[in-house]
């Protein structure tokens, strides 16, 4: 699933947060690996591939990984202020 498509199956609800969570780093993880086949291919096998694909691939991949890396931090620091005795 990409940020704002429509999900696969539309009868597909996910049931708890840590599904959800799971199934975004899925996709995290998709993109990134997406990014890396598609660099390995134009490095071996530069005519199957055009450069413009390679790029977005990968800037699809640092977008997501950005995205993650914020969100987590900002639950670990609402996680930090809720436990924080004051």
């Amino acid at each position: 699933m990409q940020i704002g498509s429509a999900p696969k199956d539309p009868e597909h609800m996910t049931t708890t947060f840590a599904q959800a969570l799971n199934e975004a780093l899925g996709n995290v993880e998709g993109l990134s690996k997406k990014s890396e086949d598609l660099t390995t291919k134009a490095i071996y096998d530069p005519d199957s591939v055009e450069a413009h694909e390679v790029i977005i691939a990968s800037q699809k991949a640092r977008f997501a990984l950005n995205l993650t890396k914020t969100i987590a931090d900002g639950a670990v620091r609402t996680f930090r202020e809720l436990t924080n005795p004051r």
